[in-house]
């Protein structure tokens, strides 16, 4: 199963992502892990700067919008492609972070800052 170079952020500024889940490497970094739902081929995001449980969008260090959609779930593509991502990447751990994402706080929205989650407004 080969893996794509993605279009520029430009070209390509929101996917819509089912059958998702996250990750988190061992640097903090958080990862959405999905299929993209136009060309339903797995996807993985640059590292998780915002997410906004309400609306269930997330934008990335890219500046990149991802769009989750459903529940959560299993891709086997997306999972091959989160297994590349992370050789090239030299990712030694990662772990599913997934539940996180699903826990709705008092406003909805956070922050990402490294490996710490911090609840506040999503600005636009």
């Amino acid at each position: 199963m080969p893996v794509w170079n993605v279009d520029s952020v430009d070209a390509e500024p929101e996917i819509e992502l089912r059958h998702w889940s996250v990750y988190e490497t061992e640097r903090g970094e958080r990862h959405f892990v999905g299929q993209a739902a136009d060309s339903a081929t797995g996807r993985v995001s640059s590292a998780i700067q915002k997410f906004d449980r309400t609306s269930r969008v997330g934008v990335t260090r890219s500046g990149r919008r991802y769009v989750l959609q459903g529940e959560p779930g299993f891709d086997p593509d997306a999972m091959h492609v989160w297994n590349v991502w992370s050789m090239v990447n030299g990712v030694i751990e990662a772990k599913n972070v997934t539940a996180e994402y699903l826990a709705q706080d008092e406003s909805g929205c956070n922050d990402f800052a490294g490996p710490q989650m911090g609840s506040g407004p999503c600005p636009n």
